[in-house]
């Protein structure tokens, strides 16, 4: 049975889904992904301060507001055949960077680009491992009482 955190994450997926036309991935298939030989390179596209309390493991630090020229300048040379994925907190951040970026990824020859359903809130509520820059944490950045809801918090 799906608590109030869950109906309240699902109902944010879908109001982004509906803004936002780029193609997502399942928490599920991210992980099979990551555990494969040939892992996505994944960019969390959070605030520095949201990265190091908490991400996915390997995931690399883009500043959300990250531009074009700058995106292609840092990481384009690391596309190539790649599968990419981005998240953020729920998918918001992600979106948008993805929609801004995307044309970068395809020009630089990456197989895919995709934004992760629900992002880190969803990862972890499945019970899916986070890292800090010590190891695997428990810890991870709510925002604020109202995004806070959507966390089934493991403390």
């Amino acid at each position: 049975m799906f608590g109030i955190s869950d109906r309240l994450l699902d109902a944010a997926i879908i109001v982004i889904e509906r803004a936002h036309r780029v193609d997502n991935l399942g928490s599920d298939e991210l992980a099979a992904m990551l555990a494969g030989s040939e892992a996505p390179l994944v960019f969390d596209v959070r605030a520095v301060e949201e990265y190091e309390m908490s991400c996915i493991a390997t995931a690399v630090q883009v500043d959300p507001d990250i531009g074009l020229d700058v995106f292609e300048a840092s990481y384009g040379s690391l596309l190539e055949g790649r599968d990419l994925v981005f998240y953020c907190s729920v998918g918001q951040r992600s979106s948008d960077v993805l929609e801004r970026v995307g044309s970068v990824c395809g020009k630089a020859g990456a197989k895919s680009w995709r934004n992760l359903r629900g992002g880190i809130f969803r990862w972890y509520n499945e019970g899916r491992a986070v890292v800090d820059a010590s190891g695997l944490t428990d810890d991870i950045d709510g925002h604020d009482p109202i995004w806070g809801m959507m966390v089934e918090w493991r403390r």
